[in-house]
């Protein structure tokens, strides 16, 4: 064993009596309720992380599509022009292509 390594010996064991209460930063007790509330608040939140859908309901489809340079620079300019995002620009492009189309 080296000189820099420091062996240390881990022994499993309860974290907390069974006696023992446990508070939160406003003194509310921790408990199982406490902890599935916590967890759903947690999951709730992560869930509505992101963009907003632009569906009527549930996630929006996402459309990945591949660009040579000069169109990507284009598009970009073209979006640039009229104040819009590129994203809100090819969402209109398209929006009209397939209402001419249809």
């Amino acid at each position: 064993m080296s000189k820099l390594t420091k062996s240390t010996t881990y022994r499993l064991g309860p974290d907390v009596e069974d006696n023992e209460i446990l508070r939160d930063r406003q003194g509310r007790v921790i408990d199982g309720d406490y902890v599935e509330r916590a967890a759903e608040d947690a999951l709730r939140q992560a869930r509505a992380r992101g963009r907003p859908s632009l569906s009527r309901k549930g996630e929006s489809p996402l459309l990945r599509v591949r660009l040579p340079e000069e169109l990507d620079s284009a598009v970009r300019k073209a979006a640039e022009r009229t104040g819009k995002s590129r994203a809100e620009w090819v969402r209109d492009v398209l929006n009209e292509a397939a209402g001419s189309a249809g």
